[in-house]
């Protein structure tokens, strides 16, 4: 019931409504909403905003989830003003993401990049808001991994030997279940053709991969991961393992996808019986690409950190210890963001 006071003077006694204690409450609120939007008003517009971008990477246990966030670090000790998300993803629907708005920055691998912004296998469309930010930053190698004492010595006999296998890699949508398809092609083989012998196709995380292999309920660990790769050497410390090389056959018929020719380095793993010597295998450079969209501020304070602080990004994974800011703007046929071109020319980087 609304109270009301009596107010005295000439004639009669007029009735005034008083003021309630939600009444009283609501108009301090306003107050302070009103002093609160002039305050940030009159702050300068990076201030306001702040520099909010989100960073797809990759699954969580793998990889780029782990250098992204190392990478986060570097930024934000040496510009504090950016606040960055890093969000699991995968390497080809990285780009779908970045296209569609989904995200500000993503990693990526150059034919998935190239195959996105030209609009082919495995994308339907032109992925047209593509820019480079960084390439250079070291390379992921195809691992196809099997217990140490297994009978296995190259992949081809895998697939000639008809025999049952278990085999696993990380589910559609990123390149290492894309690559093993290119593979399976290559030997005229199918998952259905697997399954009907007997076998299992896996497609789970590298955390699961890594548990799967370790206990025993996997034969074969196929994975495109950085060298050394985490899920690669918690499978191994469990169960020794194997990495087979790829014949130069089959290589050849990689590159021909728009696949480079690599090696996993003698020295890579502990666990891993042949780490004696180089491994032939497939390679591809880790890259970090952002829609044309974003700011050219936002994305030239980001390459800029990241190019004066070199030593810091070569601490980030044993991945980019020969990193060379001098390759970081290169990439055939992907225009630079705007901001990283700014920030490249600043540092010497492009005339």
């Amino acid at each position: 019931m609304q109270q009301t006071r009596i107010r005295r003077g000439r004639g009669n006694p007029a009735r005034v409504p008083l003021q309630t204690g939600g009444d009283f409450m609501r108009r301090v609120s306003m107050l302070l909403l009103v002093l609160a939007v002039a305050f940030v008003g009159s702050l300068p517009g990076e201030a306001q905003q702040g520099k909010n971008i989100t960073w797809t990477a990759g699954q969580v246990g793998g990889g780029w989830y782990s250098q992204a966030g190392g990478f986060v670090e570097l930024i934000k000790s040496k510009d504090p003003s950016f606040n960055i998300k890093v969000i699991p993803g995968a390497g080809i629907q990285n780009m779908t993401k970045l296209q569609q708005g989904e995200t500000e920055i993503a990693w990526g691998l150059p034919p998935f990049i190239m195959a996105s912004y030209q609009g082919q296998d495995p994308y339907k469309d032109k992925h047209s808001d593509m820019r480079l930010v960084m390439n250079g930053l070291g390379f992921v190698h195809i691992q196809w991994c099997v217990p140490a004492d297994s009978e296995w010595k190259s992949i081809r006999q895998i697939f000639e030997s008809k025999k049952p296998i278990t085999i696993g890699t990380t589910p559609p949508g990123g390149s290492d279940e894309w690559v093993m398809r290119k593979v399976f092609e290559f030997y005229k083989t199918t998952y259905a053709d697997v399954r009907s012998r007997g076998g299992k196709v896996i497609l789970v995380s590298y955390t699961d991969l890594a548990n799967q292999y370790r206990d025993r309920n996997m034969d074969i660990l196929f994975a495109n991961l950085a060298v050394p790769g985490a899920a690669i050497q918690e499978a191994s410390l469990g169960r020794k393992m194997r990495i087979l090389p790829m014949d130069d056959d089959l290589i050849k018929f990689m590159e021909g996808v728009g696949l480079t020719r690599g090696v996993i380095p003698k020295g890579s793993y502990k666990d891993v019986v042949n780490n004696d010597v180089d491994i032939p295998t497939i390679a591809m450079a880790n890259t970090i690409v952002a829609n044309a969209k974003v700011p050219a501020d936002v994305v030239h304070d980001f390459t800029k950190v990241l190019v004066s602080n070199v030593d810091g990004v070569r601490k980030v994974h044993p991945a980019f210890k020969d990193f060379d800011p001098k390759d970081a703007p290169k990439l055939s046929s992907l225009p630079l963001h705007p901001g990283a071109e700014r920030a490249y020319r600043e540092a010497g980087l492009l005339k």
